[in-house]
């Protein structure tokens, strides 16, 4: 069974990929902390409730079985957009960013196990 089928999953695994970079970005920016010249950057944050609703990226599409239903255009934009962040780097507020991360990639991964086990109850497995 491939998980990447499912649209709350193809969610879960994009929200888990740019927390991810995410963290990559937050630990160049605190190893250069002390580089002259060096600029801070983030990851521009990624609407998942829009991207769930089917108005983000396109990479959820609404289920057809009729050439009459609804369907979402395909395409978009990728989840990882660096962006520069103006002025010094305060690695208080860049270790704030990873813990925050940190906390959401955990909850992500939380629920993603949370949706496997129910659809292991569901199987009755």
């Amino acid at each position: 069974m491939d998980l990447t089928l499912i649209p709350l999953f193809k969610a879960m695994a994009k929200k888990l990929a740019w927390a991810s970079a995410r963290q990559t970005v937050l630990a160049e920016n605190v190893a250069n902390a002390n580089t002259p010249g060096f600029g801070a950057s983030d990851l521009k944050p990624v609407d998942f409730g829009k991207l769930l609703s089917g108005k983000g990226d396109g990479i959820l599409r609404l289920a057809s079985t009729s050439p009459a239903h609804i369907t979402t255009p395909a395409g978009g934009t990728p989840v990882a957009q660096r962006v520069a962040t103006p002025g010094p780097i305060q690695l208080e507020d860049q270790m704030m960013k990873v813990s925050d991360t940190a906390t959401d990639y955990a909850f992500t991964t939380s629920l993603y196990q949370k949706q496997i086990a129910l659809i292991k109850e569901a199987l009755g497995h």
